[in-house]
């Protein structure tokens, strides 16, 4: 089968098996009663949501990663990407069952998020510097073509990013569908990514490229029940995997960088949340109504769906301009090479 064909098809299967296991695991949320706390100093209108099933992440990430299992090749490269998502996956679980336990939206402290997820980013980029062969620890400068050796660096950087990828993405899950939605286009673009670095013939990029497009099935799925009014929230389970499958994702192919302009959307709303946090300390003041940025639209008289449907169109036109961007500026010198860049594997 044309694997192009292979790895498209995990789209809808993952959005028809995420749909159907949706409505089980809604169930099982409910009957033991796993339900959300509200921040009580988020907007009022929000308070509403209190008792709404969180962990909902698990909805989409069981049949992303078992298609995945299926879908890619069997191999220990396979295993580890899985391994690292899993782990990732896990520390959220844990946070939110900590926010369920002692009936609040706090969790695990800030401290013990952070340790976790620089000590998963640390596995991933040990795992790339030493357990692939042939793997270059570079970093492509978006738009111009030009990529910088990074040597021993390399390691720090994927810590760096991986925490702060799966950071943003987690602040991001704030409104019903927001993060969903942001993360289906990012999913798709940095999919494409790696397709036209001729991954399809690459077998350490194409378990990216299944992982990613299984994912964009998976959370198709579960828009079905997270789109407004949410019958459910992802939960850190949910954000927090989302993030390192985009990490990792963007390690496999160099696209750290090219992830900032994708994924722009999650950058400006951790980047919201650390300017309003650090000038609020020196000053008293705001700079928005209310961190993160969808709150200060959201205060500023949007309409929730409002907020998620303009975020989704600024998503999309990042994630277009990013997949046009690459191509100008990489597959032409590659040319005539069939794969575009050449594998590391």
């Amino acid at each position: 089968m044309n694997k192009l064909i292979l790895a498209l098809s995990t789209v809808p299967i993952t959005t028809l098996l995420s749909a159907g296991f949706g409505v089980y695991a809604l169930k099982f949320l409910r009957r033991l009663k796993l339900g959300q706390h509200i921040r009580e100093d988020g907007p009022q209108s929000h308070l509403a949501k209190g008792g709404t099933p969180t962990m909902g992440g698990i909805i989409f990430l069981l049949p992303a990663l078992l298609v995945t299992l299926f879908f890619a090749k069997l191999t220990l490269h396979t295993l580890v990407i899985l391994l690292i998502v899993l782990l990732i996956g896990g520390l959220g679980f844990y946070d939110d069952l900590q926010k369920i336990l002692l009936r609040n939206n706090k969790g695990i402290t800030p401290r013990q998020k952070l340790v976790g997820q620089a000590g998963i980013g640390a596995l991933l980029g040990l795992y790339l510097m030493f357990g692939v062969q042939g793997f270059q620890p570079i970093l492509d400068i978006p738009m111009m073509g030009i990529q910088i050796p990074l040597s021993w660096a390399y390691l720090p950087f994927v810590m760096f990013f991986f925490t702060a990828t799966t950071n943003s993405v987690n602040l991001t899950d704030g409104l019903d569908g927001l993060a969903s939605t942001v993360a289906i286009i990012s999913l798709a673009a940095m999919s494409s990514l790696l397709i036209l670095q001729g991954g399809l013939d690459d077998p350490g990029r194409f378990a990216g490229i299944v992982l990613g497009l299984s994912t964009l099935g998976g959370c198709l799925g579960f828009l079905w029940y997270n789109s407004h009014p949410a019958q459910v929230f992802m939960g850190d389970t949910g954000s927090l995997s989302l993030g390192g499958i985009l990490s990792v994702m963007a390690c496999l192919g160099h696209l750290e960088l090219w992830f900032a302009i994708i994924g722009l959307v999650f950058v400006a709303e951790a980047l919201s949340v650390m300017i309003q946090v650090t000038w609020y300390k020196r000053t008293k003041k705001r700079i928005f109504r209310m961190s993160p940025l969808h709150h200060h639209f959201e205060l500023g008289g949007w309409k929730e769906t409002q907020v998620v449907n303009r975020f989704g169109i600024v998503a999309f036109m990042l994630a277009f301009i990013s997949v046009l961007g690459y191509y100008a500026s990489h597959l032409p010198k590659a040319l005539p090479s069939a794969t575009g860049v050449t594998p590391w594997f």
